[in-house]
């Protein structure tokens, strides 16, 4: 029994990293095939950012599709007209796996990201995100200013409040970057709670550290936050922010404690008597 685990371990492994390799190839591509192209025919630069986002959004697309194919991962999707409205704003998530943001960008054809500095130093990645006009999570009103610039512009934005993968079985610390941009742009927060169940994939993890069976990823999209209430005359910028912060906070840990039932261990426990 052993030896067919391991053996059936080691084969999600190679699977895994068939995809990443797959990853790795179709960024290249985007890069040397696609986005040339995006550049001869588009105008201005907002129009090439934008067409080069809906390009990474078919490719993400394609790539959730081939890790579904390959018994990797399992995707509910739960809320998702939420994320579809015309209206500009600012989406939130925790970020429990490494595949959370590609999942997440293939449900959205246009979407600015903030994302890790490092990026621009990844060979595979650095021309995607700089084609796609991502924003460095560089600390300072520059971030701030940017992304309520583009909110303002009529674009949406994803970010991660905890600014890196959340630590195992728990939230990150939440900045405060994501409540000063929605208080600045005055854009509604949209807030999407995923879990990854069993783990993979997670923050310090090596990619060949699978689980033994698929991992089942669920985004639920949550009803917007308006920006009303934390605007009240006489609330300073940094109270306001301060509220949101911990607001959003509250949301998650209340979210995801709701959400553990969706184990296969707490199913089994609520359908006894």
């Amino acid at each position: 029994m052993r030896q067919k685990l391991a053996i059936a371990k080691s084969w999600r492994a190679l699977r895994t990293g068939i995809a990443f390799s797959v990853f790795g190839v179709g960024a290249l591509m985007l890069v040397t095939l696609a986005f040339p192209v995006v550049r001869l025919l588009s105008g201005t630069g907002e129009v090439r950012q934008q067409r080069v986002q809906w390009l990474v959004h078919r490719t993400f697309q394609f790539f959730a599709w081939f890790m579904t194919v390959l018994g990797l991962i399992r995707v509910a999707r739960v809320g998702m007209e939420r994320l579809r409205q015309s209206a500009p704003c600012l989406i939130v998530a925790n970020h429990p796996t490494l595949i959370d943001v590609v999942l997440l960008i293939a449900e959205l054809p246009q979407a600015d990201c903030v994302v890790k500095k490092g990026l621009w130093h990844n060979r595979f990645l650095r021309g995607v995100v700089a084609a796609a006009g991502y924003i460095p999570n560089d600390d300072g009103a520059a971030l701030v200013g940017d992304c309520a610039q583009r909110l303002r512009a009529g674009r949406r934005l994803l970010l991660f409040p905890e600014g890196t993968r959340s630590p195992r079985g728990r939230l990150g610390h939440f900045r405060r970057g994501a409540a000063r941009i929605a208080l600045e742009s005055g854009c509604d927060v949209v807030p999407v709670v995923i879990t990854c169940d069993p783990p993979t994939l997670a923050k310090g993890g090596k990619w060949y550290h699978v689980p033994d069976r698929p991992a089942h990823v669920t985004l639920e999209v949550q009803e917007p936050i308006t920006m009303r209430r934390y605007l009240e005359p006489g609330t300073s910028p940094a109270l306001a922010a301060r509220r949101l912060t911990e607001d959003l906070r509250i949301l998650y840990e209340t979210k995801l404690g709701q959400c553990r039932p969706q184990t296969s261990a707490a199913l089994t426990a609520a359908a006894s008597p």
